[in-house]
């Protein structure tokens, strides 16, 4: 490994790299190299003599530390099996694996997605006698994820609410599983009450970075003080901070602070993605935010840019199309490809109308936080029989595969084991063994008797199946093509879809590119574990991100799901009061803006070549077109950095991709002397 840290690093970077003992605060300005210091720091240290195994980096999503590993590979050329770069919630998922016993809970448990959380909700609720077809799940689910990950409000639950949350904690134990909020939860508590294993942990991993701190909870803070021992550096940005509503608290700077007397603080305002006109007015709007570091970003690539386009429509179609026909006049004259899109919503109801208009125009296109691969009925069918497998207890998966494809299993049979489970505190594959040794408590000429025959059956596949996955006889892509010839889902998929045969090859298809997926993943060479525990952990995991890394598609999103992201032209539509800011979030937040403000300054410091903004005068809410009024966040721009551009007549029936290719040929010709 040979490094020329100072030459490839700016003097504030080379200063966080080279900073590796004691408590360390980077404050990372947008597009200032946060990825590239991380990775640098991980080469200095393993140059150092630092093990590998000693040092811990943790971040938020599964693509962000996929990156990091990648890029540490490549600077230092070394397989890195043994550094652990990997998420909040995979690292405890990891450490509950290894510990689970110390917490009632056997090491083949079962993390449950938010699907399969609120099917476990529905199932407590109908134990306990409410009606499941009133309950909002998803409010149930987000609520009980608050109480759980310690930032849920006194009175957000009813006594009747909060006895279903208790029936649901006591479940998932039957269940040998736990849910995302359980993987910081349950190993804070172990940390927490265990010292013998803390110290162990804190032995090991001498050296810890955390990523995005600013997106870091109270309870996963805890969870940091808990495992260090003070070699630790915290990278992030307290005006990226834009995630309160589910956990995050940029007050962590603060408390990180009083921790650690002494630390050493380092800030990185250089910035290597945007032009000064984009910095200079980030910069200004930020400053009207009174609990923040003071940071002022600046480029090093000199002054200039091209002044930040604004305009107005009529109504929110009118926007739209002014969008779609800005970007297609400068793909053709820029020679731009999709992927250099981003048009950045403030929330999801925004995204209709513009959806709306690029399927219209057929412009590909991609939105995140649309439905997951691994979200498909066909493939969670199978994922689930995988689960099922390796824990029969798994009550979720099995209830959701156990008469798919239908094996005469009725609902009366389904009801007598559940009333059985219920009744010895055990999950669904328990009861069914207890029943099968007293089959005679059971009438032998009923449909029960036929239908739990059936149900042993079943289980006595899954038996087969794990004990081919646990003793890894089985690849996870052989287990995948096995069970779907074996239940015969393709027969299935054809009775489903009987006057629709092409759905049924398709849904066939994407089993097949789960099992080549399995595949590729099983040859990677970095693929450390090739077992069936820890492929169902990545896909469990997986759920959290957006998926979605197809090339040269325009990106559609929201502004939270756009933090980390960047696009040479960025267009934010809705510039108005009441929606940027957003007019619940401001209420909720006691008239606090600042949230707001930093999403705004998220949008801005997402382009690196050229930013657009915009609004409708008139919006429809409820069927009615309403008058709206401009974003006060525009009145902070700097005038001089705003070219206002008008609305003309002619505008509102954009130019077609056709147009505009003879438009460019014409010109060309025409410079030609043609």
């Amino acid at each position: 490994m040979n490094i020329d840290f100072r030459k490839e690093l700016d003097p504030e970077q080379y200063r966080a790299v080279t900073t590796m003992d004691g408590p360390v605060l980077i404050i990372a300005g947008a597009g200032s190299g946060k990825t590239r210091v991380i990775t640098y720091r991980i080469a200095y240290m393993l140059m150092r003599g630092v093990p590998q195994e000693a040092i811990l980096a943790l971040t938020f999503t599964n693509k962000a530390a996929r990156e990091m590993t990648e890029r540490a590979h490549a600077l230092t050329g070394l397989p890195l099996r043994n550094l652990m770069v990997t998420t909040f919630h995979a690292f405890g998922a990891w450490m509950l694996r290894q510990e689970a016993h110390h917490l009632g809970y056997r090491p083949n448990f079962s993390i449950y997605d938010e699907q399969d959380r609120m099917h476990a909700i529905k199932e407590c609720a109908r134990e306990m006698g409410m009606v499941t077809d009133s309950l909002d799940l998803p409010r149930l689910s987000s609520l009980f994820s608050a109480r759980r990950a310690g930032y849920g409000k006194p009175g957000d639950l009813s006594e009747q609410e909060l006895e279903l949350y208790r029936q649901y904690r006591k479940t998932l134990v039957v269940y040998n599983a736990v849910d995302f909020d359980d993987l910081i939860a349950l190993p804070l508590e172990l940390l927490q009450t265990r010292p013998e294993v803390r110290e162990r942990y804190r032995a090991r991993f001498r050296y810890i970075m955390i990523d995005e701190f600013q997106d870091t909870s109270l309870q996963q803070y805890a969870f940091i003080r808990e495992i260090e021992s003070g070699n630790i550096c915290v990278v992030g940005d307290d005006d990226q901070s834009i995630y309160s509503w589910r956990g995050a608290d940029f007050r962590n700077f603060e408390r990180y602070e009083a921790d650690h007397p002494g630390l050493a603080e380092i800030k990185l305002e250089r910035n290597y993605r945007s032009t000064s006109t984009i910095l200079d007015a980030a910069n200004a709007v930020i400053a009207h935010n009174t609990r923040r570091k003071k940071k002022s970003l600046w480029s090093p690539l000199g002054t200039g840019g091209t002044p930040i386009h604004y305009f107005e429509a009529p109504d929110e179609k009118a926007e739209a199309e002014k969008i779609l026909a800005t970007i297609r006049e400068i793909r053709f004259r820029e020679h731009a490809d999709w992927g250099d899109f981003g048009i950045l919503v403030r929330t999801n109801s925004l995204a209709q109308t513009l959806e709306d208009a690029l399927v219209e125009a057929n412009i590909p296109y991609r939105v995140a936080g649309g439905t997951s691969f691994y979200q498909r009925k066909e493939i969670k069918d199978i994922i689930s029989y995988l689960k099922a497998a390796v824990n029969p207890d798994d009550d979720v998966s099995v209830l959701r595969i156990i008469n798919v494809p239908r094996r005469g299993i009725g609902r009366a049979t389904l009801e007598y084991l559940t009333e059985v489970a219920r009744s010895q505190s055990c999950s669904l594959h328990q009861a069914a063994e207890l029943l099968e040794h007293h089959a005679g408590k059971v009438q032998k000429d009923s449909h029960i008797q036929k239908g739990l025959a059936e149900v042993c059956t079943f289980f006595a596949y899954l038996a087969g199946l794990r004990e081919k996955l646990v003793h890894r006889q089985l690849a996870v892509a052989d287990a995948i093509r096995t069970v779907v010839a074996d239940v015969g889902y393709w027969h299935y998929l054809l009775e489903e879809h009987k006057k629709h045969e092409k759905t049924a090859i398709w849904k066939y298809r994407n089993l097949e590119l789960l099992a080549t997926s399995a595949e590729r993943w099983e040859k990677d060479p970095d693929t450390e574990d090739k077992g069936i525990f820890a492929w169902l952990a990545r896909v469990s995991l997986t759920l959290r991100d957006d998926g979605s890394e197809e090339q040269d598609r325009l990106s559609l999103l929201t502004i939270h799901a756009a933090k980390g992201l960047e696009f040479a032209y960025v267009f934010v539509p809705g510039c108005e009061q009441g929606i940027l800011p957003h007019a619940r979030s401001v209420e909720e937040g006691g008239g606090d803006v600042e949230e707001e403000r930093r999403l705004f300054y998220v949008a801005v410091t997402r382009a690196r070549r050229r930013l657009y903004l915009s609004r409708a005068m008139h919006r429809s809410r409820n069927g009615t077109a309403v008058e709206t009024f401009p974003s006060p966040f525009l009145d902070e721009l700097p005038e001089e950095l705003l070219l206002y551009l008008e609305q003309q007549k002619h505008e509102q029936t954009p130019q077609s991709e056709e147009d505009l290719r003879k438009e460019f040929f014409n010109r060309l010709r025409s410079r030609l002397g043609a």
